[in-house]
């Protein structure tokens, strides 16, 4: 498939393609990362703790176009470590519950097919705290509960942080580690737990509330619970993400995130993936600007004094990234070590590949607007089911199992599909369902 694509201009892509050596020797081949999405797409079929959350076929045949596709780290989308704490129906669970030799065997293969080309596999792992979802509805239409009353862990005692917190993270790293995965990300941004700890309203009267110190001790400690199980010296990659709009939006000050940064640089973790902001306006902001920067982008100014913080933890942004020439940019002005790339993933698995080879220098040209984020969002989940449904073949370019959304007859079509997903999701009372995906039949036949 030729996709149209966003204008730009031909530049040199070399800087992308160079390699990352991380602080404890894990090297990554490019700066490339595939960043964490909503698959939606493991096993939700039977409620069973025991294999609820597993990969299913479609999540390995998915992550096996991924595989092949150059990225130089692959992160998966959320893996759950409590099976009470989850977020949406579909998501990866790495829990006590369901750790077995079957699972083990299943997420291997997930690594394996990740790793096919030399990537690294890297799980995102993350637990949803007081947002954790009460029930969901599965593709059968039967509902089912996933927790009663679920306390809130900012009331937890210091003996339920350690059994349900350090204690799950720590099990889910080690089970990712003897799957074959080199390394994890903890979830730190969109109000995941981390994030619920590190806000000016955690004002818990102990050593993990009032200070901002204190406040990051949840994620520090957590970092060393897990790294009491795979130390640095097996090369086990650990990482954070972060999201400047959580610190914006929660009022904290610029010496407190300052302050978190240097906490984390400090603890040792691996790499951050600083999300929050379009990068792609960013750049051309910061090009003009050379010297002074506008204060009032405040992505902007995030990511330039966290990117003079981090110096052995190597910064990977993600965000609404378009062309070759702002990624470049970003690395060649040293905001940035390496990119991350989202939606785009799964239209072009490619991608990567190309951009580094000079044969395209920017996204394809999606025919949604701006303020379309939910359409697209779908969009993303519609092509993911499609690469699911068919294993990666050599012989086929993985984008021409994709629906194309740079028509727009395509996208105008897609976009009334979302419509009626809404109202559907509005008679069963907003869950999603385990599906997780609208039902859309293509112009093209052949993306089905």
């Amino acid at each position: 498939m030729s996709f149209s694509r966003i204008s730009t201009v031909a530049v040199y892509t070399a800087v992308l393609g160079e390699p990352l050596i991380f602080r404890h020797g894990k090297k990554a081949n490019n700066r490339i990362m595939k960043s964490p999405l909503s698959e939606k797409m493991y096993n939700w079929k039977q409620h069973n703790l025991e294999t609820l959350g597993l990969p299913t076929e479609e999540i390995i045949n998915l992550y096996s176009h991924w595989g092949q596709g150059g990225y130089g780290i692959i992160l998966t989308g959320n893996l759950g470590v409590d099976p009470k704490y989850v977020g949406e129906a579909g998501q990866g669970l790495v829990t006590l519950e369901n750790t077995n030799e079957e699972s083990r065997k299943l997420f291997a293969k997930q690594a394996q097919v990740m790793k096919a080309k030399g990537a690294l596999a890297i799980a995102q792992t993350n637990h949803v705290g007081k947002l954790a979802r009460e029930n969901y509805t599965n593709e059968l239409g039967q509902k089912h509960t996933l927790v009663e009353n679920a306390k809130n862990p900012l009331e937890f005692s210091i003996e339920e942080i350690e059994e349900n917190i350090f204690k799950r993270f720590a099990h889910a790293a080690s089970v990712l580690y003897e799957c074959g995965f080199d390394g994890m990300e903890m979830h730190s941004a969109h109000g995941m737990i981390f994030n619920q700890f590190l806000v000016p309203e955690n004002q818990r009267n102990d050593k993990y509330g009032g200070s901002i110190e204190n406040r990051t001790r949840l994620l520090l400690d957590t970092y060393k619970a897990v790294r009491g199980v795979v130390p640095e010296s097996t090369g086990f990659l650990v990482g954070v993400k972060l999201n400047s709009r959580d610190f914006q939006e929660c009022g904290m000050s610029r010496e407190d995130i300052i302050k978190v940064c240097q906490l984390i640089e400090n603890a040792g973790f691996d790499f951050v993936e600083l999300t929050g902001g379009a990068m792609e306006s960013a750049i051309k902001e910061a090009q003009k600007r050379q010297t002074t920067i506008d204060r009032e982008n405040f992505f902007l100014d995030f990511v330039a004094y966290t990117s003079e913080i981090f110096q052995e933890t190597v910064v990977y942004i993600t965000g609404r990234w378009q062309t070759a020439n702002a990624m470049a940019s970003s690395v060649n002005m040293g905001l940035t070590k390496g990119v991350g790339l989202g939606r785009w993933s799964c239209s072009e698995p490619e991608f990567p590949r190309k951009l580094i080879a000079g044969e395209v220098f920017s996204c394809p040209d999606y025919k949604f607007t701006p303020s379309e984020f939910g359409q697209m969002k779908n969009a993303a989940h519609w092509q993911m089911k499609q690469l699911g449904n068919k294993e990666y073949d050599s012989n086929i370019s993985s984008s021409q199992f994709v629906t194309d959304f740079t028509v727009e007859e395509e996208t105008s079509n897609f976009k009334k599909a979302c419509e009626v997903y809404r109202t559907q999701l509005a008679a069963i009372g907003g869950q999603d369902s385990h599906a997780g995906v609208i039902n859309y039949k293509p112009l093209n036949n052949n993306n089905q």
